[in-house]
């Protein structure tokens, strides 16, 4: 009946007679969707705006305005500790038709309602139980709680709905557990003093080169006789971020250092990083709630200084000799403020830096030196080489500055028999000098010219020795103390430099650095030898549980017990909070106030350095600018949502692609994407910003639109770099397109032909688009010519491997390995590939050789370790086989083939349990896959435990039923034949 009709009806009857019939009528408004379903089953239907019958007693009718369903309720959940809180949320999801009814089917009595609910509720207890306490409790994680919840929703009810979370409340136990005394109360003596020393870019390459020269005293006693490890870094690999989250054992979303330069939204001008920004506590915070004293010196973005119980002597003391003595500086300098005169005493200015002292670390003469100095005091006419002496000289301020306050307090506190419990020194100086001068390091590359070659060729060593020396004089000061020195992250040495960006080139000091950094802990307290890869975030809590404080749950690092000593580690076992930080928030800091002056010599230095390049100094487009200003991009705080802001200042395009960058890694893809598009806005030719946009539309499998980010990176010249390509080629395989990319790389070459580095990554990724499209011969010619054009390229030598393997020729490949190692025997992989020519040839000694060389040359590198444990396998050396699987899945948990090797070799040793504890451990990484089935039924096979056998491969092949190795094993066990081949080499 049309909704006219009945309206007709309705017309001719009396009162009583349409109160009756309204019973039977649904009306729906425009925009309005009804859905009537019968009581007890049966199957819904849909109605649309005017006018239509329903059976009052058998049908119900459920009216969803303008199409929303609204749920507004409570949720019970689970944190990752286990902790129940509730958490309020309101939901409004807009289903098409289709869903509606299905969603109505599914909720049973209570509808589409129950349904809707049911759903989100089954979400965000997902996401509460990985998430930590102070994380649900404070509200910091609700935008990435409601960002999961949205992508696992618009699955099931379609890409249109909103979500919101209310203020958490707390059980009275649980909220009393963030209260001070609560968790200042659980901390106990331990006695322990702490010394903490930075040494910025300190990379284990160099150090150990020098050490073996006898040139690095300190740093070998340590080594010897303490613990040591090799330190994993984060990406980007940038100072302020990487040392701040030292100090917190935070992520820089969550503590808020995340460029060297923000907008100070009062001036309009670009300042240099400094602490209003942070937005977590720092260990010199904690320590000072907990009562305990600390000295921190010349730690990166702590001016200005904070109050705390101790001395803070900030980065703008001495950063790199400015003269940062004016009123304004002075009073954030250092607290406590009287011990400010002492630094003005202890300050050493440039003009203090002679000749004699320059000369230790740069071959120069008298008159070159002055020539620099006159130049650098003008502010103009500053050759490269005078710019690289005025740089050595700033440097040798700042560190000698930093060095006698260290000493001074170090003696004053010691002589009045009240030594903090946690003192920390950080030195940049080994950063800055790499910078300025390892490209000039020996062997000479074509970087440094000749004359610079022998003015700069010791800069580098000189100052690790300098540095060394500074270590020795703070362990002589700080008697009984437990000593721990790091890095975050190493540098570029030897063959394994860029050869075609200068280290101090604008805009790109990632460019030089390595992920691999130092960690070294010696003292009263320190276990011996190496220890598993160690990280930033692992030295807060490691330096708490020392002084005998609990660990804070939202601390992503672990306490480095396999660094201590069995006594200590069995005496105090680690003790746990939810957090430090307070669940309202933190407090605004006061506004910092500085001289512009001083601003812009810090900028002129960060850029000498290659820190910042002219586009990090360019404000926003005066389009993006006032909105940026009123807080459209502000540093996240820790305690307030993702998607909230903070109003400190506008940012810059390196401080939201560094956050973005931080998002990504976590697949946080709705946070991510929003940073990148704010780059965009201040600059959209960014490339750092199109590149992380199509990291987002990858990750979420929008191939075509991550295609396009990397085509518009390749349409400005300046970012036609070599990932980028690579990345292109990449899409095209996966997208199965490579004919397709093969015509649009052919289209760059007349550009790509204009310099080395342009021409060498195109040729590349031709190769891999022509082996992936089935044209070898077209796929070895441009990988051929890309070994012309570089023959120790690791890449192009790694698709003309995988190309000459596939076609069983993999013994042409001797000589071009052989070759590149001659020009650089250190590369790690080209032993490996040798090792693996050699192996196919059966001379397994000659193998075992080239993977030793490739571990000793590259510790970290775990397909060395894996390859080497491979053939102890195969050679029936099962315990040396245990010994390097072992130190592989210590470097990398997530390895299958060290996994999968290790437990064949534990089962060659009968110890079937450590196999079966292998399977349960990637069970719980969630690594279900069959090759560790696969290996854990040989293990039980050759152990004659056939029947689990045969069921670990029914579990296997329920994974994957078409495994010719997981059948075949099965056919010998059901058959009683000898066990055969591995299941994996």
């Amino acid at each position: 009946m049309t909704g006219r009709r009945a309206a007709a009806i309705l017309l001719g009857v009396s009162a009583l007679d349409v109160a009756a019939t309204a019973a039977f009528v649904v009306r729906v408004r425009p925009g309005d969707l009804a859905l009537v379903s019968w009581r007890g089953g049966g199957t819904p239907d849909l109605r649309m705006p005017g006018y239509s019958l329903r059976l009052p007693i058998l049908q119900r009718v459920q009216v969803f305005p303008q199409g929303a369903v609204a749920v507004m309720a409570t949720l019970t959940a689970a944190s990752r500790e286990g902790s129940a809180l509730d958490i309020p949320y309101t939901l409004k999801v807009w289903p098409d038709r289709q869903t509606l009814l299905s969603l109505q089917v599914d909720g049973g009595e209570g509808g589409v309602t129950a349904a809707v609910r049911a759903l989100v509720e089954e979400q965000l207890k997902k996401a509460a139980a990985s998430t930590g306490i102070y994380e649900l409790a404070s509200g910091s994680a609700s935008g990435a709680i409601v960002a999961f919840t949205k992508r696992a929703l618009q699955e099931k009810v379609g890409p249109s709905l909103q979500i919101s979370l209310g203020k958490p409340v707390l059980p009275p136990e649980v909220r009393a557990s963030f209260e001070r005394a609560a968790i200042y109360g659980r901390r106990v003596e331990t006695g322990a003093r702490v010394v903490l020393v930075g040494i910025d870019a300190g990379d284990w390459d160099p150090i150990d080169a020098l050490a073996a020269r006898g040139r690095l005293p300190n740093l070998s006693r340590l080594k010897t006789q303490g613990a040591w490890a090799r330190l994993r870094s984060n990406v980007p690999t940038l100072s302020p971020l990487l040392w701040t989250t030292v100090a917190t054992g935070k992520t820089p979303d969550r503590h808020g250092i995340n460029d060297f330069l923000v907008i100070d939204p009062r001036t309009g001008r670009m300042v240099p990083i400094n602490s209003t920004f942070r937005r977590a506590k720092a260990m010199w915070n904690i320590l000072t709630e907990a009562g305990l004293s600390s000295d921190f010196i010349a730690w990166w973005a702590t001016w200005p200084a904070e109050s705390i119980q101790g001395h803070l002597i900030s980065d703008r003391v001495a950063y790199s000799t400015f003269d940062l003595s004016g009123p304004k500086q002075g009073r954030g300098a250092v607290y406590p403020p009287d011990y400010a005169s002492i630094v003005d005493t202890l300050r050493v200015t440039e003009a203090a830096v002679t000749y004699p002292l320059i000369a230790r670390f740069l071959h120069i003469t008298p008159a070159e030196f002055e020539r620099a100095r006159a130049a650098a005091a003008r502010h103009q006419g500053l050759s490269e080489t005078d710019q690289s002496i005025d740089v050595m000289t700033r440097v040798l301020a700042a560190t000698e500055t930093y060095r006698r306050i260290a000493l001074d307090l170090l003696a004053r506190e010691s002589s009045a028999g009240s030594p903090v419990r946690l003192f920390s020194v950080y030195f940049e100086g080994v950063d800055e000098v790499n910078h300025r001068f390892a490209h000039c390091s020996p062997p000479q590359a074509q970087l440094c010219p000749e004359g610079d070659y022998r003015r700069f060729k010791d800069a580098v060593d000189e100052f690790y020795v300098y540095q060394d020396g500074i270590l020795g004089d703070i362990l002589k000061a700080a008697p009984g103390a437990t000593v721990i020195v790091i890095s975050d992250h190493g540098f570029a040495s030897g063959a394994g430099r860029p050869k075609q960006d200068k280290p101090f080139i604008e805009g790109k000091p990632g460019l030089w650095h390595d992920l691999t950094g130092i960690f070294l802990i010696g003292g009263p307290l320190a276990g011996h030898g190496e220890v598993p890869t160690v990280t930033l975030f692992d030295i807060a809590p490691t330096i708490l549980h020392l002084l005998g404080l609990p660990v804070p749950e939202d601390m992503p690092g672990k306490v480095l017990e396999a660094a201590l000593t069995r006594e200590f580690v069995a005496a105090h076992p680690v003790t746990r909070v939810p957090s430090y930080e307070g669940l309202e928030g933190p407090t605004e800091a006061a506004a910092a106030q500085a001289d512009e002056a001083t601003e812009q010599q810090i900028k002129e230095q960060l850029k000498a350095l290659g820190y910042i390049g002219g586009g990090e100094e360019r404000q926003p487009s005066s389009a993006a600018a006032p909105a940026e200003a009123q807080g459209g991009a502000r540093a996240a705080s820790p305690a307030r949502s993702g998607a909230e802001t903070t109003a400190t200042g506008v940012p810059t395009v390196l401080y939201h692609t560094n956050l973005a960058a931080v998002y990504l890694a976590k697949k946080q893809y709705d946070e991510a994407e929003a940073e990148f598009r704010t780059a965009l806005r201040i600059d959209p030719a960014a490339p750092q910003a199109l590149a992380g946009m199509a990291s987002v539309q990858e990750g979420r499998g929008n191939l075509d639109d991550a295609l396009e980010y990397l085509q518009r990176i390749v349409r400005q010249e300046s970012g036609s770099s070599y990932p980028t390509v690579m990345r292109i080629a990449g899409l095209f395989i996966r997208m199965g397109k490579p004919v397709d990319g093969a015509a649009y790389l052919k289209g760059l070459e007349p550009s790509f032909s204009r310099s080395v580095a342009q021409e060498l990554a195109l040729r590349i990724a031709l190769g891999m688009l022509y082996s992936a499209a089935g044209r070898p011969a077209d796929a070895e010619a441009a990988l051929r010519r890309a070994l012309v054009l570089d023959p120790t390229s690791v890449p192009a030598m790694g698709e003309v491997f995988a190309l000459y393997d596939g076609q069983g020729r993999t013994a042409e490949m001797k000589p071009m390995i052989q070759a590149a190692l001659r020009k650089n025997p250190d590369s790690a992989m080209h032993h490996v590939w040798l090792g693996l020519v050699l192996r196919r040839q059966d001379d397994l000694k000659g193998a075992e050789a080239e993977f030793k060389r490739a571990v000793q040359a590259s510790p970290d590198l775990v397909g060395a370790l894996a390859n080497l444990g491979s053939l102890y396998l195969q050679e029936g050396r099962a315990d040396d086989a245990v010994t390097v699987l072992q130190q592989a899945l210590h470097k990398d948990a997530r390895n299958p083939e060290s996994r999968t090797n290790l437990i064949v070799a534990l089962g060659m040793k009968r110890d079937l349990e450590g196999a079966r504890r292998l399977v349960k451990d990637a069970e719980g990484m969630g690594q279900r896959v069959p090759p560790f089935y696969n290996a854990l039924a040989y293990a039980l096979h050759v152990n004659g435990r056939n029947e689990e056998a045969l069921e670990t491969l029914r579990e296997s092949l329920r994974i994957n039923p078409r495994q010719p190795d997981a059948l075949r094993l099965r056919s010998e066990i059901e058959t009683g034949s000898q066990a055969g081949d591995l299941p994996y080499r």
